[in-house]
């Protein structure tokens, strides 16, 4: 298990991306910590919340970002849904968040500094490339609920203290998986970047697996709103796929997988 600390920025800046030039000083860039459910089985702390969620009382316990949960159930906790197995997006608040199962799907975990309480805010979605890039009507609803949601956090909070990550993802051999994994990290990079004006980190590649054959083989993340500390627990660890880098960087990064 191992900690993650970058920083990022425009690539067109001649700035470092990887080096929170973003980010204002005293302000801490989202840190992940990576490993396997093993190696957090082995390491007591706050993060062994995402394994056992389960036993933690109710009003202890994360919002649940829950990709396979009902739609009425999700927009009455104040998550953006456009049904069964298409995205959700979370309130803008100070809650912790987790959410689980990330197979072929994507996230989006974004933090900042609010203007008023000064406290740490963060949005995190969960998406499935096959909804959103199928149709371009399917695209157009999931482009405008994704844009409404970092116009909020980026108004709400103050300049210079937001970071912005992505998660999940999977690029089986065979093809199909691979190219919507790469389409999903494009839209994501390139909405997050007009609308924050910055191109968000990869936090980690994307998993090698068909999901046909390894259902087991998926992400779960929890996230800790007040220390930025992200914990993303994947099968299997230490290898290329849990390099970050950047949509820009993709060419050469993608030799590696």
């Amino acid at each position: 298990m191992f900690e993650k600390l970058f920083k990022i920025k425009k690539p067109h800046e001649s700035k470092d991306v990887l080096r929170s030039e973003h980010l204002k000083e005293g302000i801490s860039p989202i840190v992940a910590c990576v490993g396997t459910p093993e190696q957090f089985r082995d390491n007591p702390g706050d993060e062994q919340r995402v394994l056992i969620i389960g036993g933690i009382e109710e009003e202890k316990a994360p919002l649940n970002i829950n990709y396979y949960g009902e739609q009425d159930a999700l927009v009455k906790r104040g998550m953006k849904n456009a049904g069964k197995f298409s995205y959700v997006m979370s309130p803008i608040d100070a809650a912790d968040k987790i959410s689980r199962r990330f197979i072929n799907c994507t996230g989006l975990v974004v933090a900042g500094k609010d203007k008023r309480t000064g406290e740490n805010v963060s949005l995190v979605t969960h998406q499935d490339p096959h909804y959103f890039l199928v149709t371009e009507s399917r695209k157009s609803i999931f482009v405008h609920d994704l844009e409404q949601k970092l116009r909020e956090i980026k108004e709400r909070c103050e300049e210079g203290t937001i970071d912005a990550v992505i998660v999940g993802g999977n690029s089986d051999s065979g093809g199909y998986y691979k190219d919507s994994y790469v389409n999903s990290i494009k839209l994501l990079s390139e909405e997050t970047q007009n609308v924050l004006g910055f191109e968000p980190v990869v936090m980690t590649g994307p998993k090698a697996v068909s999901p046909v054959l390894d259902w087991a083989a998926q992400d779960d993340v929890f996230y800790d709103n007040a220390h930025r500390r992200l914990f993303i627990i994947r099968p299997k660890v230490g290898d290329a796929s849990t390099e970050s880098f950047v949509y820009s960087t993709l060419k050469e990064q993608k030799k590696k997988w």
